[in-house]
């Protein structure tokens, strides 16, 4: 996959060098120099020269033939212009990250529906962590009526040695949730089947309503 990624700070550039290692192949556009020479010679990216604003370093860049452009600017008038032009340019999706929340709606009428916005995550993440203090990771999913979380079941639970089938169906586990996935001690993670069966010690992935949480994460580790 072809990635342009426009910003060549801490957050572009771990994405950059992450999309790098999974063999994908990115262009990082920056306007500072010194920036793009040590992020060449740290992760061996290829680096534009630029600002990511003009049209011109973008077509350079080669954001018309980009599969996604992402970007990645501190500032969010910033990253609604790189939008703008990398659509117009042809590019196929654009991601952008959102730093001031009064920003969303502005970049829903763009029609750019892919935006990432750190404080949202952050704030959703620690609220669910500040409210559930067994949630071990979390995700805040939507529009935050929903999240999702991995919680470890611990030994001597009353659901330890239970299907997926039998918890699930069962009348205490909320309608609004449903268990995603299920990881044994060595961190292996398999898509849970109706006859899988959940033991102490595994950590659980739950997608919830977010007002279903309380219950379901009661009901994972409450012990006999």
């Amino acid at each position: 996959m072809r990635v342009v990624i426009v910003g060549g700070g801490l957050a572009g550039t771990s994405l950059a060098g992450s999309l790098g290692e999974a063999g994908h192949s990115v262009t990082l556009v920056d306007r500072d120099a010194g920036i793009a020479a040590q992020r060449f010679a740290e992760h061996g990216l290829s680096t534009i020269l630029g600002d990511g604003t003009d049209p011109r370093v973008l077509a350079d860049a080669g954001v018309g033939r980009a599969d996604v452009v992402a970007a990645m600017l501190r500032r969010d008038a910033d990253n609604l212009a790189v939008a703008a032009i990398a659509r117009s340019l042809g590019a196929l999706r654009v991601l952008v990250r959102l730093r001031d929340p009064s920003y969303r709606p502005i970049y829903a009428a763009a029609g750019i529906d892919q935006v990432f916005g750190e404080i949202d995550t952050m704030t959703g993440a620690l609220t669910v962590a500040i409210e559930h203090p067994r949630v071990r990771h979390s995700m805040v999913l939507g529009t935050g009526d929903s999240i999702a979380f991995e919680i470890i079941v611990p030994e001597g639970a009353t659901v330890a040695g239970r299907s997926v089938r039998d918890i699930g169906t069962s009348s205490e586990f909320p309608r609004g949730a449903v268990i995603a996935g299920i990881a044994d001690a060595s961190g292996s993670v398999v898509a849970p089947r109706g006859d899988s069966v959940i033991d102490g010690g595994h950590a659980v992935l739950v997608v919830s309503r977010r007002e279903d949480a309380a219950q379901t994460i009661d009901l994972l580790t409450r012990l006999r």
